[in-house]
Formats: structure tokens, C-alpha cells, sequence
């Protein structure tokens, strides 16, 4: 089963007739331009911003229809706070029961996975309920209006790892053809999942070819339940394109799987921040996962989770320093998912 995943956003709705003509021949002209830059160079770039009058975190893809096959998102996160870009896969009979409800697939989506979280959330965050009756009254309210959800389940495919605030990362991963919602579910100071406010969209891989070849790496990393995060060798100062690979995963008490995570640290030596830095990645508590990493860390990229045998691709750029890599899991230094390294000069 594909573990649960955070979701939310309220979404636009048009519906001026007299501009529907002009909005539809524009919109043509436009997709058809993005996916033609798409098909060229195989990066997406995707923009993290926050509407501060309405409170809104959101997503600017520079194209919401892109050709099947490998593709580098460029992260470039313009917002005061620490984002990440999570891919989904839609389930056919997801797309099939939005039809049937004669809802678009966003809407049918936020309707059915990311306000029930969002709502389930809220009393067990105040405390008037405890973790085993939230994840009770999440799932039976998941299954009631998404049963799809979970079972055939919506695959995590990778996607950008956290990325500081006004900072850039970039990631490749391989999309076959389908429908894909992308979210990020950091959290405010109100507790409220940014997927609830904005940060969740709709993006289509059709079943043209891109023909980009994938990426080539200059240092191999492997992620598993077993042997946690494994790299072979050490690194340098200097561009890097590591190969990620996922030798399985699994679904952790927080619900969801394991990814990779690059941060920056001011001292590696500090086990007060990597034990704050580890309790902060854990959404489970207030305070967690709110805004920005604890100081003195700062987020540079990485990959979000994918399903068992899928490949990533990281781009970084790295300046001599102490770093750590690490899972957005429950105690990830016991599960060898929390792993300093300096880079030297």
C-alpha cells in the first residue's frame, strides 16, 4: 500500500463566458509553446512562491504538459520559507471516479485526500485526540470519498527534496504518461499544510517520447529499510549528479516512506541541531516541519520519495563545509538515515 500522504489546496475556479474563447485559443498557444520547450531541453522549472495578502503558498510550473520520459525539475524557491516539490501518479481509477463525479482531477483530488488530512489533522494537533484515532478517522475518511487512495494507491515519484528558502535545487527523474498531482505539505505557524493553501497542482505526462537521455552520474547512492543511505565514495567541492537509487521502501510510523535529503550544516559536531533537525522533519508534532529548518541548516535539495527499484538523479554544487544527509523519517539516525560528511577545500 502506498503510505498516506499530506495533500491540500483550495483551487481557482473561471467561469467568465465572454473570455472563454480567448482564454481557450490562448491557452492552446501557450501549451503548445511549454511543451515544445519542454521536448527540447528536458527541465521543467517549477517557482515556490508565497502570496503573502492571502496567505497562499504556491506553485509556477513553467509547463503543466510535458512529454513522457526523464525530466530535470528545476526547484528555484522564491518564498521566505523551506519548500519541496512531491510527485504523485494518479491512479486510472482516480481519473475515472473524477470523471464520474464530474469534477476536474485537482478538485476531485483536494476533495478526497487533501482537505480530509487537513481536517483530521487539526484535532489531533490541538491535542483533543491522540495518533491512533487520527489515523483512524484519516483512513476512513480517505476511503468514504478516495478510496483509490490507497488501493490501487497513487505512486510517489520523486520529485525535489526540501530546498531552502530563496535557494535553487534540481532533480531528474522518468515519467511515463499519465496524470500527476505535485504538492508540498511543509506547514505554517498555523499547523495548516501548505498543500491545503495553494501548494497542490495537476500536471500531464502525454505519450510523446521526450528522447532526453538520463542523466550521467558521477557518484552512486542507494536508500533501503536495511542498510539505510549508502554512497560510494566520498565527495568534493565542486558539481555532482548522484544517482539515487531506491532499493525498496517502506511506510514509517509517521505514514509515509523514506527520501533523501542534502542539508547544509554551520557544525556536524552539534547533535543538539541534528537532533532538532530530525525532530523538526517529523509532521507528526507541533512545531514540526513549520516554516524552516532549525538555524544554522540549510536545505539544498534532494529527492522525495519513489516507489521500490526507481532511479533519481540529484544536481548540487557543493562548497567545502559540514553537510548531512538525511530521511524525512521518524528517527532517522536509527534507521543509519542520518549521515554527516565534510566536503573539504
Amino acid at each position: 500500500m502506498i503510505p498516506i500522504k499530506l495533500l491540500t489546496r483550495p483551487v481557482n475556479q473561471f467561469a467568465i463566458f465572454t473570455l472563454f474563447f480567448v482564454l481557450l485559443f490562448a491557452g492552446c498557444v501557450e501549451n503548445n509553446e511549454e511543451a515544445t520547450n519542454a521536448d527540447i531541453d528536458g527541465v521543467i522549472e517549477v517557482t515556490a512562491m508565497h502570496d503573502h495578502v492571502e496567505n497562499l503558498h504556491l506553485f509556477e510550473l513553467s509547463s503543466k504538459e510535458i512529454p513522457s520520459g526523464w525530466t530535470t525539475f528545476q526547484f528555484n524557491n522564491a518564498s521566505p520559507v523551506d519548500h519541496f516539490f512531491l510527485i504523485y501518479r494518479v491512479p486510472d481509477e482516480g481519473i475515472e471516479a473524477a470523471y464520474a463525479a464530474g469534477e476536474p482531477l485537482l478538485d476531485h483530488w483536494f476533495q478526497g485526500v487533501t482537505e480530509p488530512f487537513q481536517l483530521e489533522f487539526n484535532p489531533f494537533v490541538k491535542g483533543d485526540i491522540d495518533y491512533g484515532e487520527f489515523t483512524d478517522n484519516l483512513v476512513g475518511a480517505i476511503l468514504e470519498r478516495a478510496p483509490w487512495f490507497f488501493d490501487p494507491g497513487a505512486a510517489a515519484m520523486g520529485g525535489p527534496g526540501f530546498t531552502a528558502a530563496r535557494a535553487t535545487s534540481k532533480t531528474t527523474v522518468h515519467l511515463p504518461p499519465g496524470e500527476y498531482i505535485v504538492e508540498c505539505y511543509v506547514k505554517d505557524e498555523n499547523e495548516v499544510f501548505h498543500s491545503y493553501i495553494g501548494m497542490l497542482e495537476q500536471l500531464t505526462v502525454t505519450g510523446e517520447d521526450s528522447e532526453i537521455e538520463k542523466p550521467v552520474p558521477t557518484s552512486r547512492m542507494t536508500i533501503s529499510s536495511t542498510n539505510g543511505i549508502q554512497i560510494d565514495e566520498e565527495l568534493h567541492a565542486g558539481n555532482h549528479t548522484i544517482e539515487i537509487i531506491f532499493e525498496d521502501q517502506d511506510s514509517y510510523a509517521h505514514l509515509l516512506g523514506h527520501n533523501v535529503q542534502l542539508a547544509k550544516l554551520a557544525d556536524k559536531n552539534d547533535e543538539e541541531l541534528l537532533r532538532e533537525l530530525a525532530a523538526w522533519m517529523d509532521w507528526r508534532h507541533p512545531g514540526s516541519l513549520v516554516d524552516r529548518a532549525p538555524g544554522e541548516v540549510e536545505f539544498l535539495g534532494g529527492t522525495m520519495e519513489m516507489t521500490e527499484g526507481a532511479t533519481a538523479y540529484f544536481h548540487v554544487d557543493l562548497e567545502p563545509g559540514d553537510y548531512v544527509w538525511i530521511a524525512e523519517i521518524p528517527a532517522p539516525a536509527n534507521h543509519d538515515m542520518l549521515k554527516t560528511f565534510t566536503v573539504g577545500n
